[in-house]
């Protein structure tokens, strides 16, 4: 007996349609931060750099909302 096919519901996006990166940003950087950056990528190997400054940059977004996110008690309360 042959398996059937589940089918797919059509109207759902799949994950790769989810996670497609159409948005651009740019930055600007002077001639010393352009050096620096460039240094830290040939001492530590990177090669994709667009994938790592993306995820340097959600890296550091991600802690600062979770450090500013409501608790419910105070720094002091909770020492």
């Amino acid at each position: 007996m042959a398996r059937q096919k589940k089918e797919k519901c059509n109207n759902a996006p799949s994950k790769r349609d989810r996670l497609v990166r159409d948005k651009r940003m740019s930055i600007t950087l002077n001639e010393k931060e352009l050096r620096v950056i460039e240094r830290f990528f040939k001492e530590y190997k990177i090669k994709n750099k667009s994938k790592f400054l993306r995820d340097t940059i959600i890296h550091t977004v991600w802690e600062k909302l979770e450090e500013s996110a409501p608790t419910l008690f105070s720094k002091d309360e909770m020492r």
